[in-house]
């Protein structure tokens, strides 16, 4: 579904992804791990087409980024996403939702809409001001919107900082049982208790690629200690 070659990207003549090698197929739960600064964010701005590399090529479905123009196939939940409902304030919930419709031109299933309010206890603020909703209501109202369009692949930057353990637990439940329905998921999260999960694959990046392949075979690397993975500085802790 993605296949990442040779991207090389530069700050400021300061490398921030060296060759990285990525790819990602159909039935993937892939974390994507690493130290703060270590170019999680920015290779996921790359794959969204949001940042152009100055080395390296990107295929989505087999076709090169420059080109693709199917981009409702892939729904996306960016970091600290509340921030940009600024300017958005007086829209409602459901207004908010409905964005990718009208973005994409495509129509609404109706009966998927509900399932999804449903799912994400949404039903009691579909008419609320989206100024007027919590933190963890703005990512629930996020994910929604995400899901509208029923994308192939979901990508979500660290999505649970700022909820609670149990917030957490609910949450990261609901994103197991899409995955089961056959939804590919890319997540960025330092939360490294969730790779004991669903997430079948895992992506360690510090500025270049430590390792790319099967959860298990990762967490036997690190246990036994026979690679240079940078696993010690996996996690940190948002305060």
């Amino acid at each position: 579904m993605i296949q990442v070659e040779n991207l090389t990207l530069s700050f400021n003549e300061k490398p921030i992804l060296e060759e990285i090698n990525l790819t990602i197929n159909q039935g993937d739960f892939l974390a994507i791990i690493g130290p703060n600064g270590g170019g999680k964010s920015t290779l996921i701005r790359c794959l969204l087409g949001f940042l152009q590399p100055q080395r390296g090529k990107i295929t989505l479905w087999g076709e090169p980024i420059s080109t693709f123009k199917h981009w409702y196939k892939i729904g996306y939940l960016p970091q600290r996403a509340g921030k940009e409902l600024l300017s958005l304030n007086p829209i409602t919930l459901k207004e908010f939702v409905l964005l990718p419709s009208k973005w994409y031109k495509k129509p609404v299933d109706t009966s998927h809409l509900k399932f999804l309010i449903e799912t994400f206890g949404l039903e009691e603020l579909i008419s609320k001001k989206i100024s007027h909703l919590s933190f963890g209501q703005l990512q629930r109202a996020y994910l929604v919107r995400a899901l509208l369009l029923k994308p192939e692949i979901l990508i979500l930057d660290e999505p649970s900082v700022g909820l609670d353990f149990v917030s957490q637990e609910a949450f990261y439940q609901i994103l197991s049982d899409f995955h089961k329905r056959g939804l590919t998921i890319i997540l960025i999260t330092h939360e490294t208790w969730l790779l004991t999960r669903e997430i079948n694959k895992v992506a360690c990046l510090n500025h270049r690629l430590y390792y790319h392949g099967e959860h298990e075979e990762f967490c036997v690397l690190a246990e036994k200690g026979i690679t240079d993975l940078p696993y010690h500085r996996v996690e940190h802790l948002h305060w």
